[in-house]
């Protein structure tokens, strides 16, 4: 049965956490296939944008100078309000090796990716400049072709190049399937980059750049490097196909020959035989064995088998599924309802989480007919098809 759901799933999603900026915003799809039961590989594409805003009044002073005229001097700034807004935009890919199953999948690998845009949007209001003449102990704030007085607020724009990001991923979640091909997942996800996209300098924010006849201001933003990383929540909505792969069909089983009645001399009647169990000359496809008094299929070996069941019905369309729940004892010690119950509970885990329609599971309560297998507390499930009676 392992390779018996080699299917394929896509699914779009949204992300939103928080970056080494402030925010992340991550919408993106991707499709997953899986060549072995519940493993299998995912890729696709990712939009992340990052930014934060800053906000707050600054001042500073540039080193040691020359203004035109030959003197040295030291550049002062001061600004009432200087607003920062920086912003990254990733073309992001992701390569996944994802685990799957009916209730929750985890994923990891790496995300290759691509800078679109870096930068910084900057303004501000109320900026003052003046100079500081150290050798005549002197503060100029005049004339404005040394660069010094009061300014007109201004904005602007910076871009940064930045290089390919290579990133460690992470993300796990829960599924709550909400048709038969479809399933509406909540999860976590993380990444880091293991690489910088850049690493600068940091530059003065006001600084004053001299040339023939005076001086520029120019603004420079506090963005001294870039090393992503990224922690938040993301929602999915995943559509799967069917399975590629068809299951081998079980065998038809054959009706079991009726006895041939002994002769009676007339004019005794002739009595019909007692009715015979249809599944007595063959072996179920399925057992599952109870503790004590337990009557709910819920460990790992059960839900794996009633997993297995799932594949071969939705396979078979024409498949029928015959589950008998024996008691521990004869029929006449014990409530009968108590091993019945353990029928039942396999037909409604696998119409209720697997979405198999229960009207092609048929239950029994049965006490046992082999001496040797009183004492037994099981269920035994037979898959025959629809046309064999």
């Amino acid at each position: 049965m392992l390779f018996a759901r080699a299917s394929y799933e896509i699914d779009v999603h949204y992300g939103f956490g928080a970056s080494e900026l402030s925010f992340n915003s991550v919408p993106g799809i991707a499709i997953s296939v899986y060549p072995v039961e519940k493993f299998g590989l995912s890729a696709g594409v990712e939009y992340s944008s990052r930014w934060r805003t800053k906000t707050s009044g600054k001042s500073g002073e540039n080193p040691i100078t020359v203004d035109s005229e030959g003197d040295s001097l030291i550049f002062r700034y001061s600004i009432n309000k200087y607003k920062e807004e920086l912003y990254g935009k990733i073309l992001q890919v992701p390569i996944m090796l994802k685990y799957n199953n009916d209730f929750y999948y985890t994923a990891a690998g790496v995300k290759i990716g691509k800078p679109l845009s870096t930068g910084a949007d900057i303004s501000y209001n109320g900026l003052r400049t003046e100079g500081y003449y150290p050798q005549y102990n002197l503060i100029l704030t005049e004339p404005f072709f040394q660069g010094f007085g009061d300014h007109r607020d201004s904005t602007f724009k910076t871009k940064k190049s930045s290089k390919t990001l290579v990133m460690l991923a992470l993300e796990g979640g829960v599924k709550m399937r909400t048709s038969n091909k479809s399933t509406l997942q909540a999860g976590v996800f993380a990444d880091y980059s293991i690489n910088k996209g850049f690493d600068k300098s940091l530059p003065p924010a006001i600084e004053r750049e001299p040339h023939n006849d005076g001086a520029n201001i120019v603004a420079n933003d506090s963005w001294k490097s870039w090393h992503p990383w990224s922690i938040g929540f993301v929602v999915k909505i995943s559509f799967a196909s069917a399975s590629t792969s068809t299951p081998e069909p079980m065998p038809t089983p054959k009706p079991a020959p009726m006895p041939t009645p002994e002769p009676v001399l007339a004019p005794e009647p002739v009595l019909a035989p007692e009715p015979i169990n249809p599944f007595l000359n063959r072996k179920p496809d399925f057992i599952f064995y109870y503790p004590e008094t337990r009557t709910s299929p819920n460990d790992s070996l059960h839900l794996f088998q009633i997993s297995q069941i799932a594949g071969i019905l939705r396979a078979e369309p024409n498949l029928r599924l015959h589950c008998f729940g024996y008691s521990g004892e004869q029929i006449s010690e014990i409530d009968e309802a108590a091993f019945f119950q353990r029928a039942l509970h396999i037909r409604y885990t696998l119409s209720n989480f697997y979405g198999i329609d229960e009207r092609k599971i048929f239950v029994y309560a049965q006490e046992p007919e082999d001496p040797e297998k009183t004492g037994i507390r099981r269920a035994e499930c037979f898959i025959i098809k629809a046309d064999a009676f």
